[in-house]
């Protein structure tokens, strides 16, 4: 096993350009917190710093090797990335599962102002991309503290907890071949967990009634501060630049019904779109089928490199964070000029604008 994790950091490193990265650390609330600033790969000043937010998990600074496969494009494009260990992961200090959405959406905020103070990025140049349970961290700083951030991306986000782990209870029956019985039987123990946990009971109280159901320990205080996550509200009120991009064959978030709930609110900020033959981290699903991703599936990652996406995922991404930032630069000038930027509506598609064009890509983040 020793030698199978080394394997593992050897062929991350190899992805990562580890020896290039510029190592970080910086403050948020009682925890410093470390992580790598990466500069553009075209020799030419940085178009905006993009700060990569975590799903759920004991996640370091690169996913295990997840993020450096969507880096290499980006810092080709010309963009900077920060990203950052979770609290007690790596070097940061702290421990994540002490954390609530509001402690994470300061954490975020911390980086977004290192980052800004260090590199002397504006909040027009600041962008933020989250993946996963950032659905419930992005939106409210987003809508919050928009001052200080110029557009968001958001990967396979969820609007409910309690709804997005309903769904994910179900499909994870389905994966195990449970009958329609068994199905129903497993929603209905979920529901009567739900129940429970709003009841709020010492960790030994629910450990009695679950039995060998009951989640660790060490989880179960983090899942009470988060239980009632709800970014609906945030959605609608949402007024900088967004893309919210779900894998259509999402085994982790129901996506149709997410991308339906985006176009119902046509928010003129948000760009939704929902990209084919893709999972939950936007990988393709005919090498990666499944919920979660094991040791095998991470090998293959590496193996891969940029083909284990879903096609037109990355370039669906690229493409409109160019646009944004040509409308800063362009907003800049109108600025000096003292004319206000022209309107943007937001746009629904299920094809990325790439594939339409060319005709012919775990839960790790």
């Amino acid at each position: 096993m020793n030698a199978l994790k080394i394997l593992l950091l050897l062929c991350s490193c190899l992805i990562s350009g580890c020896f290039s990265e510029e190592k970080i650390t910086f403050q948020s609330g009682e925890n410093q917190l470390s992580g790598v600033f990466l500069h553009p790969t075209n020799h030419h000043p940085s178009k905006a710093v993009l700060l990569f937010v975590h799903g759920d998990g004991a996640m370091p600074f690169d996913a295990e090797g997840y993020y450096p496969l969507i880096w290499d494009q980006l810092r080709a494009e010309g963009y900077s990335i920060l990203s950052w260990d979770k609290p007690g992961i790596g070097e940061s200090t702290g421990n994540w599962l002490d954390q609530s959405m509001a402690d994470r959406q300061n954490e975020v905020l911390a980086a977004i102002r290192w980052v800004q103070s260090r590199y002397h990025f504006t909040s027009q140049t600041t962008g933020i991309i989250g993946f996963s349970q950032a659905g419930w961290v992005l939106p409210a700083l987003a809508t919050h503290a928009k001052a200080h951030i110029g557009f968001m991306v958001g990967i396979g986000f969820a609007t409910n907890w309690i709804e997005q782990s309903r769904y994910y209870t179900r499909i994870q029956q389905q994966e195990a071949g449970a009958t329609a019985t068994d199905i129903q039987a497993a929603l209905s123990a979920y529901d009567q967990e739900i129940a429970l946990l709003h009841q709020r009971p010492s960790y030994a109280d629910y450990r009695r009634i679950m039995g060998n159901a009951a989640m660790p320990e060490p989880r179960y205080p983090f899942v009470l501060k988060n239980l009632d996550a709800d970014a609906k509200a945030d959605y609608e009120e949402l007024e900088i630049p967004t893309l919210l991009m779900w894998g259509e064959h999402d085994l982790n978030v129901d996506a149709a019904l997410e991308y339906q709930r985006q176009q119902r609110l046509s928010n003129v900020s948000v760009t939704a779109t929902l990209i084919p033959l893709a999972n939950h981290g936007l990988l393709h699903t005919h090498h990666f089928p499944h919920q979660k991703m094991g040791i095998r599936d991470l090998l293959k990652l590496y193996w891969l490199g940029q083909q284990a996406f879903a096609p037109g995922a990355l370039d669906t991404l690229t493409d409109w964070l160019n646009q944004q930032s040509l409308g800063a630069k362009q907003a800049s000038w109108l600025n000096l000029l003292n004319v206000p930027p022209p309107l943007t509506a937001g746009r629904f598609f299920t094809t990325p604008a790439s594939v339409l064009s060319e005709p012919l890509q775990q839960e790790i983040p």
